[in-house]
């Protein structure tokens, strides 16, 4: 027995049979209820019946076959003949039926053996609901990621910015400030969240190379895509060419891994938001994605080598991914000897050879470079908790390989530690070595100020070196808030501490400070290795000078004489850096205070002639050659 209910418009027409399919008496019994029966009598126009006929899926078409089994039927009174192909079915059976045409008749059939079969077609019209329960993967969260990135970052610039696929048409600046945004992105992902630690990781991974090799992954597509990616859908597309590409290019992944699963992440639909409900992707768009990664994934005439890695050498060079006026204001400042070596370290040959790790400084950091004992036992203690790969760094930093998810490792919830680059220490700890210096190692009578303070780093080093109060200046609200819950998480409540949202050179202090530490913003290029995207920003930056400039002599005039003073940037350009001090000291207000070798164990060799401090990434040994570009310059008021 079988019920059938078929809606059009507001109404609910129902029907059943119970007969034997070739018994006249029993198709007689049931007329009243047998559409088919009332077709044939002429009591149904035909109309309702082309309607129903187009309507219909498997499970209803099997019933009407069995119903009625001539494939030739008079419809109404007016007996024209329409033929119409049922294909019988059974319980068991998997084939589809073709619909007529479209309808907003919707159906719903529960039939006893086969009500739980649905019709290819219908599971194409419920793709949304489909795409829903799909499970997430390493590559659709990271490809969400740079997509909704990309998204924000083109719509921020009025819809300005380019939409290649690569970087001949698009630029190697494409999607300038999308680097740094897509990792957020990627951390702030619910479906990230779900992931197994593994499957994090390698998602990391690919947003990482996407964002560091973004310059040789595009010029590589531009050979295989003649038009860029348009529509609504155009975001998503561009990124999934551009991890597809990175795991040919770099990341050595199968081939038939690459195409397999990388496609599917637009056939399972993922969730991609960036403005508006996402929708599926039509199916030319995938072909079309198919297409390319395919033809990059298949080898050259007789050779083992993918057609992509041969693009990648003939066509691309590592400098792609840099903006070709950062390379020069670096080979002038530096050299070029220099500048390949901050080429190799921050965009080395092998994507796979790089081992990701996290820079921790703990609340004895301070305290251990400048050779007291206190603590060091809980130091200790706490790198073996971090784990086998975890490893002191010369100047009191903990360098721990990346294992999951840092809020589960060892003392996070203590406050003991927090993320912070072993060369982002340099200026904290310099500042206090002069002034623990200066007043024979007692700190408890000193106050500070830390300008441009976010995310809180620096200010915690100086809160755990003892000074008696700390003020952390910081322009941004926003900023200052995320400094505020990182405070209170590294429980500093019983320090004597302030935080001031305004900018630094409009506050000025209502008593004597022994010390600054400005940190000026900058391009921020010496962070490239973690954020490549900095290195891809645009050349003006005569903004960020001014405020520089502006911070640095306001800082100069509010320091009292004898007043220590460091300034600081984590740039590799000398106007930002080296040039500033020397304008600075020039205007006779303050005179440099040598940083001495030794002040800071491990890296005595970024020490200048002028006692100055410049970190340069790939320059120093061991651990510390991936150290952050950094500039630190120690001054004391006249």
């Amino acid at each position: 027995a079988t019920t059938h209910h078929i809606r059009v418009g507001k109404k609910l027409l129902t029907f059943s049979h119970q007969w034997s399919p070739h018994t006249p008496s029993a198709e007689s019994n049931s007329l009243s209820r047998n559409p088919l029966a009332m077709i044939r009598q002429g009591s149904m126009p035909a109309f309702i019946a082309l309607l129903l006929v187009a309507s219909l899926d498997w499970p209803v078409a099997t019933a009407f076959n069995n119903a009625y089994t001539p494939s030739r039927t008079h419809i109404g009174s007016s007996h024209r003949r329409f033929t119409t192909k049922l294909h019988s079915t059974t319980a068991d059976s998997t084939k589809n039926t073709r619909r007529s045409g479209k309808s907003t008749t919707s159906l719903r059939s529960t039939s006893a053996g086969d009500g739980k079969k649905t019709s290819k077609h219908a599971k194409s019209n419920n793709y949304k609901s489909t795409a829903k329960k799909a499970k997430p993967t390493s590559r659709s969260v990271a490809i969400a990621a740079l997509a909704n990135a990309a998204a924000a970052t083109y719509q921020s610039s009025g819809g300005g910015g380019a939409q290649a696929g690569g970087g001949a048409q698009a630029g190697a600046g494409t999607q300038v400030n999308a680097g740094s945004f897509a990792t957020r992105q990627l951390e702030q992902d619910n479906y990230y969240k779900l992931l197994e630690p593994r499957d994090k990781a390698f998602a990391r991974l690919l947003v990482a190379t996407v964002q560091r090799r973004l310059g040789q992954i595009d010029g590589v597509l531009d050979c295989c895509v003649n038009k860029a990616p348009s529509g609504k859908n155009k975001h998503l597309v561009q990124a999934t060419l551009r991890v597809g590409a990175a795991q040919l290019l770099f990341l050595k992944t199968p081939t038939f891994a690459v195409v397999k699963e990388t496609v599917e992440v637009l056939r399972i639909h993922h969730k991609v938001t960036y403005s508006v409900k996402s929708t599926h992707v039509p199916e030319p768009m995938i072909k079309f994605v198919n297409g390319v990664l395919r033809k990059l994934s298949r080898t050259v005439d007789d050779t083992d080598e993918l057609y992509a890695l041969k693009l990648l050498g003939e066509k691309t060079s590592p400098r792609d991914n840099i903006a070709p006026w950062l390379l020069e204001s670096w080979e002038r400042d530096w050299g070029i000897e220099t500048t390949n070596l901050i080429c190799d370290e921050i965009m080395p040959r092998d994507e796979r050879s790089i081992t990701p790790h996290i820079d921790l400084t703990t609340k004895y950091s301070v305290g251990i470079s400048l050779g007291l004992d206190e603590g060091m036992d809980k130091f200790n203690r706490l790198v073996e908790q971090l784990g086998d790969d975890s490893m002191m760094l010369p100047q009191g930093s903990i360098r721990v390989g990346v294992n999951g998810d840092v809020r589960s490792w060892a003392d996070f919830d203590e406050g003991t530690w927090w993320v912070q680059d072993c060369a982002a220490t340099l200026p904290g700890i310099v500042l206090t070595r002069a002034l623990h210096d200066k007043h024979s190692g007692d700190l408890s009578n000193l106050r500070v100020v830390d300008m441009c303070a976010a995310p809180g780093g620096k200010t915690s080093q100086l809160l755990s070196a003892g000074f008696e109060h700390v003020t952390a200046i910081e322009a941004n609200s926003r900023r200052c808030h995320r400094l505020k819950k990182n405070l209170d998480r590294l429980r500093f409540d019983k320090y004597k501490y302030d935080v001031v949202v305004k900018e630094g050179q409009k506050w000025s202090p209502t008593t004597t400070v022994d010390g600054i530490l400005v940190d000026v913003p900058c391009s921020a290029t010496g962070t490239g290795s973690r954020r490549p995207d900095v290195l891809r920003r645009e050349s003006d930056i005569s903004e960020l000078l001014d405020i520089q400039e502006l911070l640095a002599n306001h800082c100069a005039e509010i320091l009292p004489a004898g007043g220590i003073m460091v300034y600081a940037t984590c740039s590799l350009l000398k106007e930002e850096s080296e040039d500033q001090v020397k304008k600075l000291v020039e205007k006779g207000l303050v005179e440099t205070l040598p940083i001495q070798p030794g002040e800071v164990p491990g890296f005595q060799d970024a020490i200048d002639e002028n006692g100055w401090m410049r970190v340069i990434p790939g320059v120093l040994d061991g651990n510390l050659r991936s150290a952050d570009g950094f500039f630190a310059a120690r001054l004391i008021k006249k």
